[in-house]
Protein backbone atom coordinates (compact mmCIF):
# COMPACT_ATOMS: atom_id res chain seq x y z
CA UNK A 1 0.00 0.00 0.00
CA UNK A 2 1.59 3.39 -0.85
CA UNK A 3 1.42 6.08 0.87
CA UNK A 4 -0.89 8.00 -0.74
CA UNK A 5 -3.78 5.18 -0.26
CA UNK A 6 -3.37 5.27 3.24
CA UNK A 7 -3.54 8.84 3.64
CA UNK A 8 -6.28 8.53 1.48
CA UNK A 9 -8.14 6.22 3.64
CA UNK A 10 -7.51 7.96 6.44
CA UNK A 11 -8.89 11.60 5.01
CA UNK A 12 -12.03 9.88 4.74
CA UNK A 13 -12.71 8.88 7.84
CA UNK A 14 -10.86 11.90 9.38
CA UNK A 15 -13.34 14.45 7.21
CA UNK A 16 -16.68 12.16 8.48
CA UNK A 17 -15.25 13.16 12.09
CA UNK A 18 -14.12 16.81 11.16
CA UNK A 19 -18.15 17.56 9.84
CA UNK A 20 -19.35 16.41 13.44
CA UNK A 21 -16.74 18.44 15.76
CA UNK A 22 -17.38 21.30 13.38
CA UNK A 23 -21.15 21.42 14.16
CA UNK A 24 -20.18 20.59 17.67
CA UNK A 25 -17.82 23.46 17.32
CA UNK A 26 -20.69 25.86 16.30
CA UNK A 27 -22.46 25.90 19.19
CA UNK A 28 -19.20 26.68 21.64
CA UNK A 29 -18.33 29.11 19.66
CA UNK A 30 -19.24 31.94 22.26
CA UNK A 31 -16.16 31.71 24.65
CA UNK A 32 -17.29 32.09 28.25
CA UNK A 33 -16.46 35.00 30.16
CA UNK A 34 -15.99 32.30 33.67
CA UNK A 35 -13.14 30.51 32.42
CA UNK A 36 -10.38 29.35 34.61
CA UNK A 37 -7.03 28.81 33.30
CA UNK A 38 -5.38 25.31 33.41
CA UNK A 39 -1.48 24.10 32.55
CA UNK A 40 -0.89 22.24 29.70
CA UNK A 41 -0.71 18.82 30.61
CA UNK A 42 -0.19 17.70 26.38
CA UNK A 43 3.44 16.64 25.79
CA UNK A 44 3.01 18.12 22.25
CA UNK A 45 2.33 21.96 22.95
CA UNK A 46 4.80 22.62 25.84
CA UNK A 47 7.39 24.86 25.95
CA UNK A 48 5.86 26.66 22.81
CA UNK A 49 5.72 30.46 24.39
CA UNK A 50 3.03 29.67 27.32
CA UNK A 51 2.09 26.95 29.74
CA UNK A 52 -1.70 27.49 30.46
CA UNK A 53 -4.67 27.17 28.44
CA UNK A 54 -8.49 27.25 29.06
CA UNK A 55 -11.03 24.96 27.58
CA UNK A 56 -13.03 24.34 25.58
CA UNK A 57 -11.44 25.60 22.33
CA UNK A 58 -12.56 26.62 19.19
CA UNK A 59 -13.14 23.17 18.10
CA UNK A 60 -15.58 22.49 20.71
CA UNK A 61 -13.20 20.21 23.09
CA UNK A 62 -13.65 20.52 26.21
CA UNK A 63 -11.22 18.31 27.89
CA UNK A 64 -7.04 18.30 27.29
CA UNK A 65 -7.52 14.52 26.31
CA UNK A 66 -9.78 15.41 23.30
CA UNK A 67 -7.63 17.82 22.05
CA UNK A 68 -4.50 15.83 22.80
CA UNK A 69 -6.41 12.92 20.77
CA UNK A 70 -6.58 15.01 17.46
CA UNK A 71 -3.30 16.66 18.03
CA UNK A 72 -1.42 13.52 17.95
CA UNK A 73 -3.24 12.94 14.58
CA UNK A 74 -1.00 15.72 13.46
CA UNK A 75 2.06 14.50 14.61
CA UNK A 76 2.65 13.05 10.70
CA UNK A 77 1.80 16.18 9.01
CA UNK A 78 4.08 18.17 11.47
CA UNK A 79 6.72 15.91 10.50
CA UNK A 80 6.60 16.00 7.17
CA UNK A 81 7.91 19.55 7.54
CA UNK A 82 5.22 21.48 5.27
CA UNK A 83 5.44 24.47 7.49
CA UNK A 84 7.63 25.21 10.55
CA UNK A 85 4.88 27.37 12.44
CA UNK A 86 1.96 24.20 11.85
CA UNK A 87 2.73 23.16 15.59
CA UNK A 88 2.38 25.91 16.78
CA UNK A 89 -0.43 26.84 15.44
CA UNK A 90 -2.06 23.51 16.20
CA UNK A 91 -1.21 24.07 19.99
CA UNK A 92 -2.84 28.19 19.99
CA UNK A 93 -6.08 26.59 18.29
CA UNK A 94 -6.27 22.95 20.49
CA UNK A 95 -5.26 24.61 23.45
CA UNK A 96 -5.14 28.39 23.73
CA UNK A 97 -3.57 30.50 25.35
CA UNK A 98 -4.74 31.43 28.89
CA UNK A 99 -4.14 34.49 31.22
CA UNK A 100 -5.70 35.79 33.90
CA UNK A 101 -5.08 39.21 32.18
CA UNK A 102 -7.63 38.92 29.90
CA UNK A 103 -11.23 37.45 29.80
CA UNK A 104 -10.99 35.40 26.49
CA UNK A 105 -7.84 32.82 25.36
CA UNK A 106 -5.95 33.58 22.43
CA UNK A 107 -6.00 31.81 19.42
CA UNK A 108 -4.07 32.22 16.48
CA UNK A 109 -3.89 35.46 14.22
CA UNK A 110 -5.85 34.71 10.59
CA UNK A 111 -2.49 35.40 9.42
CA UNK A 112 -0.48 32.56 10.57
CA UNK A 113 -3.82 30.44 9.73
CA UNK A 114 -3.25 31.44 6.30
CA UNK A 115 0.52 31.09 6.34
CA UNK A 116 0.23 27.40 7.20
CA UNK A 117 -2.51 26.87 4.88
CA UNK A 118 -0.59 28.01 2.21
CA UNK A 119 2.44 25.80 2.51
CA UNK A 120 0.38 22.25 3.73
CA UNK A 121 -3.09 22.89 1.92
CA UNK A 122 -1.03 21.76 -1.13
CA UNK A 123 -0.45 18.51 0.34
CA UNK A 124 -3.75 17.85 1.31
CA UNK A 125 -4.85 18.85 -1.99
CA UNK A 126 -2.72 15.99 -3.28
CA UNK A 127 -5.24 13.55 -1.85
CA UNK A 128 -8.26 15.03 -3.28
CA UNK A 129 -9.55 16.62 0.25
CA UNK A 130 -9.55 20.90 1.15
CA UNK A 131 -8.84 22.37 4.32
CA UNK A 132 -10.28 21.16 7.18
CA UNK A 133 -13.57 23.32 7.74
CA UNK A 134 -12.36 23.02 11.53
CA UNK A 135 -9.23 25.00 10.81
CA UNK A 136 -11.13 27.68 8.37
CA UNK A 137 -9.13 30.40 8.57
CA UNK A 138 -11.72 32.88 8.37
CA UNK A 139 -13.03 31.89 12.25
CA UNK A 140 -9.62 33.54 13.57
CA UNK A 141 -9.12 37.22 14.09
CA UNK A 142 -7.51 39.01 11.18
CA UNK A 143 -5.09 41.08 13.51
CA UNK A 144 -3.97 41.21 17.02
CA UNK A 145 -5.43 44.13 18.73
CA UNK A 146 -7.48 45.45 21.76
CA UNK A 147 -10.66 44.18 20.37
CA UNK A 148 -9.23 40.79 19.35
CA UNK A 149 -5.75 39.30 20.55
CA UNK A 150 -4.24 36.79 18.77
CA UNK A 151 -0.79 35.37 18.38
CA UNK A 152 1.01 35.62 15.00
CA UNK A 153 3.36 32.68 15.55
CA UNK A 154 7.30 32.44 15.30
CA UNK A 155 7.34 32.99 11.64
CA UNK A 156 8.35 30.76 8.63
CA UNK A 157 12.11 30.44 7.77
CA UNK A 158 13.88 32.94 5.44
CA UNK A 159 13.97 32.33 1.27
CA UNK A 160 16.28 29.74 0.79
CA UNK A 161 16.26 28.02 3.83
CA UNK A 162 15.53 23.96 3.74
CA UNK A 163 13.33 22.30 6.04
CA UNK A 164 15.39 18.84 6.77
CA UNK A 165 13.83 16.60 9.39
CA UNK A 166 15.30 16.52 12.51
CA UNK A 167 15.34 12.26 12.51
CA UNK A 168 16.83 9.79 10.80
CA UNK A 169 14.58 8.31 7.93
CA UNK A 170 14.58 5.99 5.02
CA UNK A 171 14.37 8.39 2.22
CA UNK A 172 17.85 7.36 0.46
CA UNK A 173 15.54 4.05 -0.58
CA UNK A 174 13.18 4.23 -3.65
CA UNK A 175 10.06 4.51 -3.07
CA UNK A 176 10.82 5.18 0.54
CA UNK A 177 6.73 5.96 1.33
CA UNK A 178 6.84 1.95 1.49
CA UNK A 179 8.77 1.74 4.03
CA UNK A 180 8.63 2.16 8.35
CA UNK A 181 12.00 3.19 9.98
CA UNK A 182 11.31 1.30 13.57
CA UNK A 183 12.67 2.97 16.48
CA UNK A 184 13.91 -0.22 18.05
CA UNK A 185 16.10 -0.76 15.69
CA UNK A 186 16.87 1.52 13.31
CA UNK A 187 16.12 -0.14 10.76
CA UNK A 188 13.48 0.21 7.30
CA UNK A 189 10.77 -2.64 7.77
CA UNK A 190 8.69 -2.42 4.26
CA UNK A 191 4.91 -2.64 4.47
CA UNK A 192 3.99 -6.11 3.65
CA UNK A 193 2.24 -5.66 1.29
CA UNK A 194 3.93 -3.20 -0.57
CA UNK A 195 4.53 -3.62 -4.06
CA UNK A 196 8.38 -2.26 -4.33
CA UNK A 197 10.04 -4.64 -6.87
CA UNK A 198 6.93 -7.19 -7.62
CA UNK A 199 3.27 -7.03 -8.44
CA UNK A 200 0.53 -8.63 -6.82
CA UNK A 201 0.50 -11.45 -10.12
CA UNK A 202 4.09 -12.16 -9.88
CA UNK A 203 4.18 -12.85 -6.21
CA UNK A 204 1.36 -15.32 -7.07
CA UNK A 205 3.05 -17.05 -9.16
CA UNK A 206 6.48 -17.48 -7.02
CA UNK A 207 3.88 -18.78 -4.76
CA UNK A 208 2.65 -21.56 -6.97
CA UNK A 209 5.74 -22.07 -7.86
CA UNK A 210 7.13 -22.09 -4.21
CA UNK A 211 4.58 -24.76 -3.49
CA UNK A 212 4.98 -27.00 -6.21
CA UNK A 213 8.53 -27.49 -6.05
CA UNK A 214 8.67 -27.48 -2.07
CA UNK A 215 6.33 -30.90 -2.38
CA UNK A 216 8.48 -32.46 -4.96
CA UNK A 217 11.87 -31.76 -2.96
CA UNK A 218 10.17 -32.92 0.17
CA UNK A 219 8.65 -36.28 -1.27
CA UNK A 220 11.99 -36.92 -3.42
CA UNK A 221 14.31 -36.01 -0.44
CA UNK A 222 11.68 -38.29 1.96
CA UNK A 223 12.10 -41.42 -0.80
CA UNK A 224 15.99 -40.84 -0.81
CA UNK A 225 15.53 -41.20 3.18
CA UNK A 226 14.36 -44.00 3.44
CA UNK A 227 16.27 -45.63 0.63
CA UNK A 228 19.33 -45.11 2.35
CA UNK A 229 18.15 -46.44 5.46
CA UNK A 230 17.02 -49.33 3.92
CA UNK A 231 20.73 -49.70 2.42
CA UNK A 232 23.63 -51.88 4.18
CA UNK A 233 26.47 -50.60 1.95
CA UNK A 234 28.83 -48.55 4.32
CA UNK A 235 28.80 -45.96 1.24
CA UNK A 236 25.57 -44.70 1.17
CA UNK A 237 25.53 -44.61 5.24
CA UNK A 238 27.92 -42.19 4.84
CA UNK A 239 25.28 -40.05 2.75
CA UNK A 240 22.96 -40.33 5.28
CA UNK A 241 24.19 -36.62 7.38
CA UNK A 242 24.02 -34.93 3.79
CA UNK A 243 20.38 -36.40 2.88
CA UNK A 244 18.77 -35.76 5.98
CA UNK A 245 19.96 -32.41 6.04
CA UNK A 246 18.62 -31.59 2.97
CA UNK A 247 15.62 -33.63 3.93
CA UNK A 248 15.01 -30.75 6.84
CA UNK A 249 16.00 -28.06 4.50
CA UNK A 250 12.85 -29.30 2.41
CA UNK A 251 10.65 -29.26 5.50
CA UNK A 252 11.59 -25.73 6.50
CA UNK A 253 10.10 -24.74 2.63
CA UNK A 254 7.29 -27.14 4.17
CA UNK A 255 7.05 -25.19 7.12
CA UNK A 256 6.57 -21.71 5.00
CA UNK A 257 3.81 -22.85 2.48
CA UNK A 258 1.92 -24.64 5.31
CA UNK A 259 2.01 -21.64 7.31
CA UNK A 260 1.10 -18.95 4.45
CA UNK A 261 3.20 -15.88 3.20
CA UNK A 262 1.57 -13.27 5.76
CA UNK A 263 1.60 -15.67 8.62
CA UNK A 264 5.48 -16.00 8.08
CA UNK A 265 6.96 -13.51 6.49
CA UNK A 266 4.79 -10.22 8.03
CA UNK A 267 4.28 -9.72 11.71
CA UNK A 268 3.36 -6.10 13.76
CA UNK A 269 5.86 -3.45 15.49
CA UNK A 270 4.30 -2.72 19.18
CA UNK A 271 4.58 0.74 18.70
CA UNK A 272 2.25 0.43 15.28
CA UNK A 273 -0.58 -2.35 16.28
CA UNK A 274 -2.39 -2.13 13.24
CA UNK A 275 0.03 -1.80 10.21
CA UNK A 276 1.95 -5.71 8.90
CA UNK A 277 5.34 -5.17 8.50
CA UNK A 278 7.72 -7.11 6.51
CA UNK A 279 9.84 -8.73 9.28
CA UNK A 280 13.26 -8.11 10.09
CA UNK A 281 13.36 -9.87 13.01
CA UNK A 282 13.25 -13.37 12.78
CA UNK A 283 11.94 -14.45 16.13
CA UNK A 284 8.99 -12.14 16.26
CA UNK A 285 6.74 -14.96 14.50
CA UNK A 286 7.35 -18.89 14.68
CA UNK A 287 6.64 -19.94 11.27
CA UNK A 288 9.65 -16.99 10.16
CA UNK A 289 11.86 -18.81 12.81
CA UNK A 290 11.21 -22.43 11.82
CA UNK A 291 11.73 -21.32 8.30
CA UNK A 292 15.04 -20.07 8.62
CA UNK A 293 16.41 -22.40 11.24
CA UNK A 294 15.92 -25.20 9.50
CA UNK A 295 16.78 -23.69 5.71
CA UNK A 296 20.04 -22.43 7.14
CA UNK A 297 21.56 -24.60 9.95
CA UNK A 298 20.42 -27.77 7.87
CA UNK A 299 21.96 -25.49 4.90
CA UNK A 300 25.04 -25.18 6.18
CA UNK A 301 25.47 -28.63 7.95
CA UNK A 302 24.65 -30.05 3.92
CA UNK A 303 27.72 -28.31 2.71
CA UNK A 304 30.33 -29.04 5.64
CA UNK A 305 28.87 -32.96 5.42
CA UNK A 306 29.66 -32.48 1.53
CA UNK A 307 32.70 -31.16 1.80
CA UNK A 308 33.98 -34.12 4.51
CA UNK A 309 32.26 -36.41 1.66
CA UNK A 310 35.02 -34.93 -0.27
CA UNK A 311 37.92 -35.47 1.93
CA UNK A 312 36.70 -39.28 2.52
CA UNK A 313 36.04 -39.64 -1.22
CA UNK A 314 39.73 -38.54 -2.15
CA UNK A 315 41.30 -41.02 0.75
CA UNK A 316 39.58 -43.80 -0.24
CA UNK A 317 40.82 -42.92 -4.10
CA UNK A 318 43.95 -42.71 -2.90
CA UNK A 319 44.17 -45.80 -0.78
CA UNK A 320 42.56 -47.92 -3.70
CA UNK A 321 45.22 -47.14 -6.09
CA UNK A 322 47.72 -47.63 -3.49
CA UNK A 323 46.25 -50.87 -2.84
CA UNK A 324 46.17 -51.59 -6.56
CA UNK A 325 50.01 -50.87 -6.70
CA UNK A 326 50.76 -53.17 -4.21
CA UNK A 327 49.72 -52.15 -0.87
CA UNK A 328 47.22 -54.64 0.04
CA UNK A 329 47.25 -52.93 3.72
CA UNK A 330 46.39 -49.70 1.78
CA UNK A 331 43.25 -51.26 1.08
CA UNK A 332 41.63 -51.70 4.93
CA UNK A 333 43.61 -48.25 6.16
CA UNK A 334 40.48 -46.99 7.64
CA UNK A 335 41.30 -45.93 10.76
CA UNK A 336 42.43 -42.42 10.07
CA UNK A 337 39.32 -41.67 8.98
CA UNK A 338 37.45 -43.52 12.05
CA UNK A 339 39.39 -41.64 14.49
CA UNK A 340 38.21 -38.43 12.79
CA UNK A 341 34.47 -39.19 13.05
CA UNK A 342 34.07 -37.53 15.76
CA UNK A 343 36.19 -34.70 14.90
CA UNK A 344 33.74 -34.64 11.60
CA UNK A 345 30.58 -34.70 13.40
CA UNK A 346 31.82 -31.59 16.05
CA UNK A 347 32.39 -29.63 12.68
CA UNK A 348 29.46 -30.63 10.68
CA UNK A 349 26.71 -29.57 13.35
CA UNK A 350 28.77 -27.38 15.84
CA UNK A 351 29.99 -24.53 12.86
CA UNK A 352 26.47 -24.12 11.61
CA UNK A 353 25.17 -24.38 15.24
CA UNK A 354 27.55 -21.16 16.32
CA UNK A 355 26.61 -19.14 13.40
CA UNK A 356 23.33 -19.83 13.74
CA UNK A 357 23.45 -18.55 17.49
CA UNK A 358 25.48 -15.50 16.58
CA UNK A 359 23.40 -14.54 13.65
CA UNK A 360 19.87 -15.13 16.28
CA UNK A 361 21.68 -12.97 18.53
CA UNK A 362 22.17 -10.31 16.03
CA UNK A 363 18.47 -10.51 15.19
CA UNK A 364 19.66 -10.35 11.48
CA UNK A 365 16.80 -12.60 9.96
CA UNK A 366 14.60 -10.85 7.63
CA UNK A 367 11.91 -12.07 5.51
CA UNK A 368 11.37 -11.48 1.22
CA UNK A 369 8.74 -9.11 -0.76
CA UNK A 370 8.63 -12.04 -3.44
CA UNK A 371 8.86 -15.64 -1.41
CA UNK A 372 7.57 -14.07 1.69
CA UNK A 373 10.59 -17.08 3.50
CA UNK A 374 12.90 -15.96 6.33
CA UNK A 375 16.49 -15.92 5.41
CA UNK A 376 19.31 -13.45 5.55
CA UNK A 377 20.52 -11.13 3.82
CA UNK A 378 17.48 -9.94 2.14
CA UNK A 379 17.63 -6.23 4.15
CA UNK A 380 21.91 -6.49 4.26
CA UNK A 381 24.10 -7.36 2.11
CA UNK A 382 27.05 -7.54 4.72
CA UNK A 383 25.09 -10.36 6.54
CA UNK A 384 24.52 -12.34 3.12
CA UNK A 385 27.94 -11.84 2.57
CA UNK A 386 29.20 -12.79 6.62
CA UNK A 387 26.98 -15.54 7.41
CA UNK A 388 25.84 -16.98 4.20
CA UNK A 389 28.51 -16.81 1.03
CA UNK A 390 31.62 -16.68 3.26
CA UNK A 391 30.58 -20.68 5.16
CA UNK A 392 29.16 -21.49 1.56
CA UNK A 393 32.77 -20.54 -0.26
CA UNK A 394 34.36 -21.92 2.32
CA UNK A 395 33.38 -25.79 2.37
CA UNK A 396 32.80 -25.61 -1.58
CA UNK A 397 36.22 -24.30 -2.09
CA UNK A 398 37.89 -27.00 0.48
CA UNK A 399 35.25 -29.96 -0.91
CA UNK A 400 36.35 -29.10 -4.62
CA UNK A 401 40.25 -29.25 -3.46
CA UNK A 402 39.71 -32.15 -2.27
CA UNK A 403 37.66 -33.65 -5.85
CA UNK A 404 39.91 -31.57 -7.78
CA UNK A 405 43.15 -33.88 -6.03
CA UNK A 406 41.62 -36.84 -6.42
CA UNK A 407 40.53 -36.37 -9.91
CA UNK A 408 44.33 -35.74 -11.16
CA UNK A 409 45.72 -38.81 -8.87
CA UNK A 410 43.08 -41.02 -11.10
CA UNK A 411 44.21 -38.79 -14.62
CA UNK A 412 47.86 -39.81 -14.31
CA UNK A 413 47.28 -43.38 -12.69
CA UNK A 414 47.33 -46.54 -14.89
CA UNK A 415 43.97 -47.11 -16.79
CA UNK A 416 44.25 -50.96 -15.57
CA UNK A 417 44.01 -49.11 -11.96
CA UNK A 418 41.79 -46.86 -12.70
CA UNK A 419 39.08 -49.62 -13.89
CA UNK A 420 39.66 -51.92 -10.81
CA UNK A 421 38.50 -49.68 -8.79
CA UNK A 422 35.16 -50.48 -7.15
CA UNK A 423 31.85 -49.31 -8.48
CA UNK A 424 31.13 -47.36 -5.52
CA UNK A 425 33.80 -44.73 -6.10
CA UNK A 426 33.07 -44.24 -9.02
CA UNK A 427 29.67 -43.57 -8.25
CA UNK A 428 30.50 -41.34 -5.24
CA UNK A 429 33.14 -39.00 -7.34
CA UNK A 430 30.13 -38.29 -9.70
CA UNK A 431 27.66 -37.52 -6.89
CA UNK A 432 30.39 -35.36 -5.77
CA UNK A 433 31.27 -33.60 -8.94
CA UNK A 434 27.43 -33.47 -9.97
CA UNK A 435 26.64 -31.66 -6.48
CA UNK A 436 29.19 -29.04 -7.01
CA UNK A 437 27.89 -27.24 -10.22
CA UNK A 438 24.29 -26.10 -8.70
CA UNK A 439 26.60 -25.23 -5.73
CA UNK A 440 28.74 -23.19 -7.70
CA UNK A 441 25.96 -21.23 -9.40
CA UNK A 442 24.55 -20.60 -5.84
CA UNK A 443 27.97 -19.02 -4.95
CA UNK A 444 27.35 -16.88 -7.94
CA UNK A 445 23.93 -15.45 -7.91
CA UNK A 446 24.18 -15.44 -4.40
CA UNK A 447 27.87 -12.77 -5.17
CA UNK A 448 25.55 -11.44 -7.53
CA UNK A 449 22.81 -11.07 -5.32
CA UNK A 450 25.05 -9.11 -2.65
CA UNK A 451 26.91 -6.97 -5.01
CA UNK A 452 24.04 -5.73 -6.69
CA UNK A 453 25.12 -6.55 -10.41
CA UNK A 454 21.40 -5.90 -11.93
CA UNK A 455 20.02 -3.53 -13.25
CA UNK A 456 23.85 -1.67 -14.47
CA UNK A 457 24.69 1.53 -13.17
CA UNK A 458 21.35 1.50 -10.72
CA UNK A 459 22.72 -1.96 -8.69
CA UNK A 460 19.31 -2.90 -8.49
CA UNK A 461 19.77 -6.83 -6.47
CA UNK A 462 18.29 -10.04 -6.75
CA UNK A 463 16.11 -11.14 -4.09
CA UNK A 464 17.15 -12.53 -0.96
CA UNK A 465 18.87 -16.23 -1.73
CA UNK A 466 18.38 -16.50 -5.57
CA UNK A 467 18.16 -20.52 -5.63
CA UNK A 468 15.38 -22.49 -4.18
CA UNK A 469 16.88 -25.66 -3.03
CA UNK A 470 20.33 -25.42 -5.03
CA UNK A 471 22.64 -26.56 -2.35
CA UNK A 472 19.91 -26.51 0.99
CA UNK A 473 20.29 -22.89 1.75
CA UNK A 474 19.09 -21.03 -1.10
CA UNK A 475 16.83 -18.12 -1.04
CA UNK A 476 13.40 -17.55 -2.85
CA UNK A 477 14.72 -17.76 -6.70
CA UNK A 478 16.16 -16.13 -9.57
CA UNK A 479 14.84 -13.12 -11.18
CA UNK A 480 13.83 -12.29 -7.59
CA UNK A 481 14.92 -8.72 -6.33
CA UNK A 482 15.12 -6.36 -3.23
CA UNK A 483 15.19 -3.00 -3.27
CA UNK A 484 15.70 -2.52 0.36
CA UNK A 485 18.55 -3.66 1.68
CA UNK A 486 20.42 -1.72 3.85
CA UNK A 487 22.73 -1.60 6.75
CA UNK A 488 22.06 -3.90 9.73
CA UNK A 489 22.32 -1.05 11.97
CA UNK A 490 23.97 -1.32 15.36
CA UNK A 491 23.07 -4.40 16.78
CA UNK A 492 25.98 -5.87 15.06
CA UNK A 493 29.05 -3.91 15.92
CA UNK A 494 31.44 -4.23 12.89
CA UNK A 495 29.51 -5.65 10.58
CA UNK A 496 26.88 -2.43 11.12
CA UNK A 497 26.84 0.35 8.43
CA UNK A 498 23.99 2.82 9.39
CA UNK A 499 24.29 4.94 12.47
CA UNK A 500 23.16 4.48 15.89
CA UNK A 501 19.68 6.38 16.73
CA UNK A 502 19.91 8.81 19.33
CA UNK A 503 16.29 9.15 19.31
CA UNK A 504 14.13 7.00 22.35
CA UNK A 505 11.82 4.54 20.90
CA UNK A 506 9.16 7.07 21.53
CA UNK A 507 10.06 10.16 19.32
CA UNK A 508 9.73 9.29 16.02
CA UNK A 509 7.99 6.89 13.75
CA UNK A 510 8.06 6.83 9.45
CA UNK A 511 4.39 5.44 9.76
CA UNK A 512 2.83 7.07 12.86
CA UNK A 513 -0.43 6.18 14.09
CA UNK A 514 -2.72 3.17 12.64
CA UNK A 515 -4.61 5.18 10.16
CA UNK A 516 -1.95 8.18 9.60
CA UNK A 517 0.00 9.46 6.58
CA UNK A 518 3.41 7.66 6.23
CA UNK A 519 5.83 10.83 6.58
CA UNK A 520 9.11 11.74 4.75
CA UNK A 521 11.70 14.11 5.11
CA UNK A 522 11.30 17.51 3.58
CA UNK A 523 14.61 19.13 2.51
CA UNK A 524 18.10 17.60 0.92
CA UNK A 525 19.55 14.72 2.96
CA UNK A 526 22.88 14.35 3.33
CA UNK A 527 24.82 11.61 0.97
CA UNK A 528 25.13 8.08 2.51
CA UNK A 529 29.02 7.34 3.89
CA UNK A 530 28.28 3.56 3.82
CA UNK A 531 27.57 2.64 0.06
CA UNK A 532 23.92 2.78 0.14
CA UNK A 533 22.04 1.82 -2.96
CA UNK A 534 20.29 3.89 -5.14
CA UNK A 535 17.88 2.95 -7.46
CA UNK A 536 15.75 3.68 -10.36
CA UNK A 537 12.46 6.22 -10.23
CA UNK A 538 8.69 4.03 -10.41
CA UNK A 539 7.39 6.99 -10.04
CA UNK A 540 6.18 6.94 -13.45
CA UNK A 541 3.60 3.69 -12.32
CA UNK A 542 0.77 4.22 -11.31
CA UNK A 543 -0.29 1.54 -8.79
CA UNK A 544 -3.68 1.16 -7.16
CA UNK A 545 -4.14 2.01 -3.61
CA UNK A 546 -4.56 -0.53 -1.35
CA UNK A 547 -6.68 -0.44 1.81
CA UNK A 548 -5.00 -1.80 5.31
CA UNK A 549 -7.19 -3.25 8.06
CA UNK A 550 -6.62 -1.19 11.08
CA UNK A 551 -7.89 -1.68 15.01
CA UNK A 552 -10.77 -0.51 16.02
CA UNK A 553 -9.35 2.60 17.15
CA UNK A 554 -9.95 5.30 14.51
CA UNK A 555 -7.11 8.07 14.54
CA UNK A 556 -7.39 10.93 11.32
CA UNK A 557 -4.91 13.70 9.97
CA UNK A 558 -6.31 16.88 9.63
CA UNK A 559 -9.25 17.85 12.43
CA UNK A 560 -11.27 16.79 15.10
CA UNK A 561 -12.86 13.60 15.60
CA UNK A 562 -14.91 11.62 17.77
CA UNK A 563 -14.59 7.24 17.98
CA UNK A 564 -17.74 6.66 15.63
Amino acid sequence: MTRFGLVASVLMVNYLLVAGSALVAGTNSDFSSQRTCEPIRIELCRGIGYNETSLPNIVGHELQSDANFTLQTFFPLIQFGCSKQLKFFLCATYVPMCTTKVSMPIGPCRSLCNTVKNRCHPILQGFGFPWPSALDCNRFPEENNQEHMCMEGPGEPLEGEVLVSDRPSCQRLQKSNLYVQLNRSGRCAPLCDADILFEQNEKHFAEVWLTSWSVAALGTAIVATLCLILSTKRWDKSLMPLVISHCLVTVGWAVRWLAGRNATACGYDPQLPGVALLLTDGLSTAPCAATFLLRYYFGLSAAVWWMILCLRWSKAVRRQLNAELGSPSDLHAEKPDSSHDTLFQLAAWGIPALLTVIVLVARLVDADELFGSCFIGNQSDKALLTFVIVPLLTSWVIGSGYLFTAYLRKRSAAPPLVHNLPVHIHGMGKFLFIYAVPSAALLMLMFYDGSGGRGGPSKLPLGGGSVGGCGGIGGGGVGGGSVYKQSMGPKLGGFGGGPTSTYSTASYQTVCPQNSLVSVSIGKLPPSRHGTRKYPSHSHINRKPRSYKMSTQTISLTGNETVL
